[in-house]
């Protein structure tokens, strides 16, 4: 997906209330993550390739030892995901999307 797409599908959430923040990038590809978010907090995201998978870790841009969540995509369509914070992960191989949302926690 291009810049402007991903910047589209961040902004989509804006005025809820109970969205903190979100972000998103191309499967498999760190090289491009459009993200907003109220409390003006900047996430990382990084891939890597595990043989028959690939993991996303997300971070902290400003403490990259605290994982905000982990995503394993695997080649046949199995998707797990470790949230660490309140988040909603969506993972749309056909768009090869990836899409996080930050909630407030309650």
């Amino acid at each position: 997906m291009t810049s402007a797409e991903l910047t589209e599908i961040v902004g989509q959430r804006k005025s809820d209330p109970s969205v903190v923040g979100r972000l998103a990038c191309n499967l498999r590809s760190s090289a491009l993550v459009e993200q907003w978010h109220h409390d003006e907090r900047q996430l990382a995201v990084a891939w890597e390739d595990c043989g028959d998978y690939w993991r996303c870790v997300i971070t902290s841009s400003d403490k990259p030892d605290k994982r905000i969540a982990q995503i394993d995509v695997h080649e046949h369509g199995t998707v797990r995901v470790d949230a660490l914070e309140a988040c909603r992960v969506t993972v749309s191989p056909e768009e090869g999307l990836l899409c996080l949302t930050r909630y407030r926690s309650k």
